[in-house]
Parts: C-alpha cells; structure tokens; sequence
C-alpha cells in the first residue's frame, strides 16, 4: 500500500502507510518535498516501537537521520516503553546559545573583522583540538556537574546557569557508565565548536515580533547577539557508538525493520547505564556551549576594551536539543509520566509549564536559519503538548546532502553571496561554504511560518548575521 496523506488542520497532516501512522507539521510545500524521502520512512518505522504515546511527530525541519529522522519527537511510557540512542543522536545534546554581546549594529560592524579574527583565534573549529589542558578526572567532572564545574572557576555566572535548559547540569549522570575512550575524546574536544552544521554567528535583531516579551527576553532592536551552535563532540558521540554497538545483538533488536532503531526496554539495566551516561554527555554539551561564552567574552573584550561590559553580555538563552528526557504530560485527560525523545528538536514549553528564570513567560525557542540567512527567536505556548509533546524544530533542516552540496555548489560564489549580503566570513575550510549554503536547506521563513501557524511556538524576534565562523 502506498502513503496516505490527509490534512488534520491547518499546519498538520496525518501520513499512514497501511500500519503505522505519523503527524508532520508543516506547509504543503514541506509536506510535499518530504513525501518519498528516507525521513518518513523512518518516522513511520518509529510507529512500530514498543510503548509509544501517541503517535510520532515530524517537525518541520525533518530530514534523514540515524534511526529516528532528525527534526522528530516520539513518547514512550516511562514504565512499559523504551530508550533508543538513535532517538537522541550520536551529538547528544547538540544545542544553540545566544547571548547579548552590549554592541549595537553600527558598532559591531565597524569592528567585525577584527572581532571575527580574535574569536577564531580563541575558539578552536573544525577538527582543532582543546587548547585547555583538562586532565580525566575534570572530564569526569564535567559530566556529573555541567555548567556548574565552570562556574566555581569563573567561567560561567549565576545568570548563566539559570538561563540554561535544565539549568544546565542533568540530575543522574552516572561517570563509570561512559567509556573511557569517550573521556578520552572529550579531553581533546572540551571548548571546541567542531565543523559540519556547528557555528558562531553574530547576528543584530532586524525585527521585534513581540515587543513585551522580546523585552523579558533581552532582545533589542539593532543590538547584536552571539549565536553559538554545537554539543558535546566526541565524547557524546562516543556515548552513542558505545551504547548502539553494545545493544545491536539483543534479540528484538535482530527482530526490528530497521537495525537503526536498537532500542532497550526501559526495566533494563542497559537503559539504566545508556540514560546516565548520555545524561553525563549533556552536562558535557552545556558546558562546552558555556565554555565557547566565555572564550567569546574574552575575545570581546580584548578586542573592544572599555567599550565592552562583561555585564552586558548576558545570555538570552543556552537550550539543548537530541535528548530523551522524562516529563509528566497530559495523556487522555490525566498526567502521565513519559520519556520524550527529541531528535533534532527542542523544548517549546508553553508560560504554564515554563519553570525557573522564565517561568510564566514561556520557553525561549531558538531556530537557526542557515548561513546568510536569519535566524527567529520564539516562546512556547499553550496547547502544544498535545501538538507535539510541547516541541519544536531546531532548525531550517537539511534538503541537500553534503556531498551533493559540494557537487553543485561552488564556495567562491557562496563567498560572493555572503560579501553582497554584508557577511563577513572565518572558516576552517571551503568545504564549509558549500556544504551549509543557504541553498542547502529548506527556507528558514517557511519553517517559521509551520511552528507559528502549527501552534507550537510564538514569534518573539528575527535575527540577521554580520559575521559567519564555520569549521
């Protein structure tokens, strides 16, 4: 039988496959270029893994993964379901930062070039390694504390810590279930930004959306932020190669459509081990994001001296995306405790359900566009956990491959684009500006329009970029 699409409502259609069935939101145009992709294949197989609530959600953003495809979100009992290492991601706890950098438009572009150089001299990117000099017993640290391990040595504020999902330290990080090579790995990698889709991006609001809570946000019209997008490396993805190699061969793993969505059974010692151990690699993820903060700060300072206070470079927010984390939702009218895995998405909690620094306001949601292109600030809202399990894209989502990109992109004439746009560029490689151009993925503005139009998330504001570091 082939696919079966039907609209549910503006923004969200059904897709069944005579088996299973998904939710994606989305325009028509999303929909349509999904339909025949890889992507729905894997969220239809979703569908058929044991203890599910609901049913699986495509994002926007959807594009193939490993597994699970990313931009998805799927829930399972928190007694009877399962966790699967596919369904978080090998960069676990890949997430974006935005902080407010005290610069306004017309200052920060007279400086640009130089602040790009010193935040490039000062971030290592692409396959450079840490400059720090962490031993294995700091790395351990760093899993079990997060943020915090930063914070007593003044690298990361109170401000920062409540302004960072789960206040950036998961409770049950567990440091003898993570490998010893993947400490090893993340002794190498801890303050580094990595290459593929990771950036730093300065970035000035262009546009106030919602002018009262673009306030309590912290965002300003012409002021300049910081966008940082990364995770925890190779040590998070060493968590997630340890765990799929380990759990390959269990029985009803051999009995699964597709190898890719190995899961264990949450009543499992395995999934004991696996949810510590990825616990520890978010910590870890946090703190590298918080680590890059404080690399920038420092380049901000040294580059524009007494013109810059430290003060006002608050962070907006440092949120998380591929984890599976447990929450209490509203199933069939009571309250239920499930596991919710967001791949390539992030939390959107609506102001009921939003705790700590932002508590009655709503979940700061911070969707990326690509390079050269803006980039929004949202808040969750009412309603969308019946949506999606109050969950957002985190991006604008792949549709061509990298090595498709690299054929039929060139990097001089992304070059010339970004020059023509007033975008200035540090990059550790060309490869890079193919492989993240702008024509590379789906249209930011679209997939805006789908998390708005779906219910999902608010617009607060829109960023535009000054200046690009890619590795």
């Amino acid at each position: 039988m082939g696919l079966k699409v039907s609209r549910e409502k503006d923004f969200s259609y059904l897709i069944e496959d005579g088996h299973s069935i998904a939710r994606v939101i989305g325009t028509e145009n999303i929909i349509n270029q999904a339909m025949g992709t890889e992507a729905i294949t894997q969220l239809l197989n979703m569908a058929e893994l044991p203890g599910k609530i609901g049913i699986p959600i495509g994002l926007p953003d959807i594009h193939q993964g490993y597994g699970f495809p990313i931009g998805s979100v799927i829930a399972f009992d928190s007694d009877n379901g399962i966790v699967s290492p596919g369904g978080v991601g090998y960069d676990i706890n890949c997430g974006v930062a935005l902080m407010n950098t005290g610069m306004d438009k017309k200052t920060c572009r007279l400086h640009i070039k130089d602040i790009l150089k010193e935040i490039f001299n000062q971030v290592p990117v692409g396959m450079a390694r840490s400059r720090n000099k962490l031993s294995r017993r700091d790395i351990e640290a760093i899993t079990s504390e997060g943020i915090q391990w930063l914070y007593f040595r003044d690298m990361a504020t109170e401000d920062d810590i409540n302004k960072t999902d789960y206040n950036g330290s998961i409770f049950g990080a567990e440091p003898a279930n993570i490998s010893e090579k993947a400490y090893s790995r993340g002794m190498n990698f801890f303050g580094t930004l990595g290459s593929g889709n990771h950036f730093i991006e300065l970035q000035f609001a262009d546009q106030i959306i919602n002018s009262e809570i673009s306030e309590e946000f912290g965002i300003h019209k012409d002021m300049v932020y910081v966008m940082i997008h990364t995770g925890s490396r190779g040590l998070g993805h060493q968590v997630a190669t340890d765990y799929i190699q380990k759990i390959r061969d269990l029985d009803h793993n051999k009995r699964l459509k597709d190898a890719q969505l190995s899961y264990m059974e949450l009543s499992s010692r395995d999934a004991e081990r696996y949810i510590s151990a990825m616990n520890g690699a978010a910590n870890y993820g946090f703190a590298n994001r918080q680590m890059i903060i404080s690399l920038i700060r420092n380049a901000l300072k040294k580059v524009m001296g007494n013109e810059f206070v430290e003060d006002e470079s608050e962070l907006v927010y440092n949120i998380s995306h591929n984890i599976a984390a447990f929450e209490e939702n509203d199933i069939e009218g009571r309250r239920q405790k499930v596991l919710v895995h967001r791949k390539g998405a992030t939390r959107a909690l609506p102001p009921e359900s939003t705790s700590g620094y932002y508590a009655g306001i709503g979940h700061p949601v911070i969707v990326p566009g690509s390079m050269g292109t803006a980039s929004y600030v949202l808040r969750g809202v009412g309603g969308n956990s019946k949506i999606s399990f109050s969950t957002s894209c985190h991006g604008a989502g792949r549709v061509l491959g990298r090595k498709m990109a690299k054929e039929k992109l060139s990097p001089e004439l992304i070059e010339k684009e970004l020059e023509a746009l007033k975008i200035e560029m540090k990059f550790a490689s060309t490869s890079a500006l193919t492989e993240e151009a702008p024509e590379s993925y789906k249209n930011i503005d679209e997939i805006y329009n789908s998390i708005v139009g779906g219910k999902i998330a608010e617009g607060i504001a829109r960023l535009k970029p000054i200046g690009v570091i890619k590795g």
